[in-house]
């Protein structure tokens, strides 16, 4: 720029007759100087309100995204809790169904329901015949209901097993406890 005002100054030199002239050239390149600052600092100006609001967005953006981010949590959670509330409803659903179809066994004195008093033999010659069994016989969907009351009986015997050991190691825990108590409290009786 100072190279170009020089220049500018040696082309004209010899036209120029006077000093204002001189003056004038350079007060010339002065205002242009000032002209172009002017214009730069203008540009930054604006660059730096565009900075300030491009700022301004990215702090609202930010929150935006932390709102959106809790709102996400809070629906997971909904989400988590209604499948949770699905699940029990499934599960009381099932446990209803099986209580449905569980056979309602009548209160009876006898164990084990009423044998069958005739059966069908299938003959040599490809007839039926019928006849009393000679041993206690019954059906095969009253000794499979039977099987199945055999089987949740053990379950329920081994669950009361589990049950009065838990209940026995609890007496004992609660009687180790209540002795240390008692020596607790004489200890601070005795004389030391």
């Amino acid at each position: 720029m100072i190279d170009a005002i020089f220049q500018e100054f040696i082309k004209k030199a010899p036209e120029m007759k006077e000093s204002w002239e001189v003056v004038q050239l350079f007060e010339e390149e002065r205002q242009k100087f000032q002209e172009e600052l002017q214009a730069y600092e203008e540009e930054i100006e604006n660059a730096r309100a565009v900075l300030r609001d491009l700022r301004a967005q990215i702090v609202q953006t930010k929150e935006q995204i932390k709102e959106l981010q809790t709102l996400q949590k809070g629906k997971e959670e909904e989400i988590q809790e209604i499948r949770q509330e699905l699940l029990s409803h499934k599960i009381k659903r099932d446990l209803w169904q099986l209580e449905k179809d569980k056979p309602e066994l009548q209160d009876t004195d006898e164990p084990l329901p009423q044998a069958l008093e005739v059966v069908e033999i299938y003959l040599k010659d490809h007839s039926i015949a019928r006849a009393r069994p000679a041993k206690r016989y019954f059906a095969d969907n009253l000794y499979r209901q039977y099987r199945v009351l055999l089987r949740e009986n053990h379950v329920l015997k081994d669950r009361v097993f589990g049950l009065d050991l838990e209940n026995s190691t609890l007496k004992i825990e609660l009687r180790d406890r209540q002795t240390q108590d008692k020596l607790q409290a004489k200890d601070p009786e005795e004389p030391q």
